[in-house]
């Protein structure tokens, strides 16, 4: 694929660092040509800048170091001039192949190696064009596709009135979606990147279809008006492009329910349990008509349950193991959930944001009430049982919380549940939550270790000893007896 741009003056070169810098992910080889003075190191400068998010920061051009390496957030990254090579071969002792493996390896003068880079997934070619210059770039695959959506967000903000608006990368998680900060003069504002995206498994089905996860932004769009409407806090949404996947919202802030070491708040754990018994005495309908969208709220029905636990078998089963899980294992496995799932399905239902936990939840210290939580990352929620937010929170997936806790954050659900005008069943709470705890880390542990294998994202594999007591302490319950039993034979759990 060839981008083609012209950039009218030295704004418009920084603005297109930015949205390129925004496409480069770690491997990835850039490499820029063009005559002296055609803007190779300017715009170098902003790339690095950009993801430095350092306006301020010195860039010089290593014309006569060769190299200059940067130690960013995201990744490292290799600046290299080879204007004052004498021979191709001396790049190999530049440690580019080393530089990519961690980061990405930026290139002026690659034709100086003659070759021996190898192939770009970058490659920019600089020209001057009456006052301003030419750019054009060759990519292919998943670089091009990169590309293409950064500058897609680019256009996206023009149309929106702020085309030229600063972008800095801010967040991305386990899906998909990315988010950025944009910044304007009078303040700033979130960017999320939501393209939809499927999630093939291994027997060609998809899994995002079964598991009912969000196939547009449209679903956010339309759970964010409910969740604004009920009185509780949500980003509210500036500007949408549902076609194309993209919002601007405000900022709820940077504040969470995690001290600076990334352990738990107490009281904050607590309050965030608080709110969801306001949440549960609410109406939340599976089917709403807005002007823009038509929202439908699936069933956390026994298809997505059972597509769910399966990531156990399919992905942490063989990690933990060595082997794969044999056909009779996998019968006995369903066997074995289906009572529960029965229960699951027949329990206490409300909306269920579904990933209710640390990354998720917004601290609001100035704000009182129900205004001191903002939600976010609810897009894929389900009409289903109220115990299943609360496991969300009271087991983060991403932080270890002890039992002593975990039983305060349950204590203070129910005690400002028994306080409603909704009826409360206690006890038969308290077995579905051991139920979708169980059935819930049993996903979260599949999903980690795929997010290693498949993803290349091994860093998720910390948060398995936490989740693997989280499971133990599920599997108490006396009614799921048996199925403890099954996951202590079939080594899914320890004794």
């Amino acid at each position: 694929m060839i981008f083609s741009l012209f950039l009218d003056d030295e704004k418009a070169t920084e603005r297109f660092g930015e949205d390129f810098a925004l496409a480069l992910e770690k491997g990835n080889l850039v490499t820029l040509e063009g005559d002296l003075g055609t803007g190779k190191t300017s715009l170098s400068r902003s790339i690095v800048r950009t993801l430095a998010d350092d306006d301020g920061m010195d860039v010089p051009s290593p014309t006569f170091t060769l190299v200059q390496v940067y130690d960013l957030p995201k990744f490292s990254l290799t600046h290299a001039d080879l204007y004052r090579i004498n021979e191709p071969e001396e790049i190999d002792e530049l440690g580019f192949e080393e530089a990519r493996e961690g980061g990405v390896v930026l290139v002026e003068w690659p034709e100086k190696a003659e070759g021996e880079l190898g192939k770009a997934d970058f490659a920019i070619f600089l020209e001057h064009q009456g006052n301003g210059r030419k750019i054009t770039i060759e990519a292919e695959g998943r670089a091009a596709e990169r590309l293409k959506r950064s500058l897609e967000i680019r256009e996206f903000l023009k149309s929106n009135h702020r085309g030229n608006f600063k972008r800095r990368y801010f967040t991305g998680d386990a899906s998909a979606r990315s988010y950025e900060i944009i910044y304007g003069e009078d303040g700033h504002e979130i960017l999320m990147n939501a393209p939809a995206m499927e999630m093939p498994e291994q027997n060609g089905q998809s899994y995002g279809k079964i598991a009912h996860l969000a196939t547009s932004v449209s679903q956010f769009v339309g759970i964010d008006r409910l969740i604004l409407k009920n009185g509780f806090v949500a980003p509210k949404i500036l500007a949408q492009g549902l076609k194309n996947g993209l919002l601007i919202t405000d900022d709820l802030g940077r504040d969470g329910v995690l001290d600076e070491e990334r352990k738990p708040i107490e009281n904050r754990y607590i309050e965030s349990g608080k709110l969801l018994s306001s949440f549960h005495q609410k109406e939340w309908p599976e089917h709403q008509k807005f002007d823009d969208l038509t929202l439908d709220i699936p069933a956390y029905d026994r298809d997505v349950l059972q597509a769910e636990v399966s990531l156990l078998l399919d992905w942490y089963f063989p990690y933990s193991n060595g082997t794969e899980a044999s056909k009779s294992l996998k019968e006995e496995f369903y066997r074995q959930w289906e009572p529960f799932f029965e229960i699951f399905e027949q329990a206490e239902r409300s909306f269920v944001m579904r990933d209710y936990h640390s990354p998720n939840i917004i601290w609001r210290e100035n704000e009182q009430g129900l205004k001191k939580i903002g939600l976010i990352d609810f897009q894929d929620g389900q009409i289903g049982p109220t115990a299943y937010d609360v496991v969300s929170l009271a087991q983060d997936a991403r932080v270890a919380i002890n039992r002593p806790l975990e039983e305060h954050i349950i204590k203070a659900y129910c005690d400002e549940r028994k306080k409603g005008a909704r009826i409360f069943d206690e006890e038969e709470f308290k077995l579905v939550y051991a139920i979708a705890g169980a059935q819930r880390v049993s996903k979260i542990l599949g999903i980690f270790v795929r997010l290693d294998k498949r993803d290349g994202k091994p860093a998720y594999l910390t948060h398995l000893p936490h989740c693997r007591d989280y499971l133990k302490r599920n599997l108490e319950h006396p009614a799921l007896s048996s199925l403890r039993q099954f996951y202590i034979a079939s080594k899914l759990v320890e004794e």
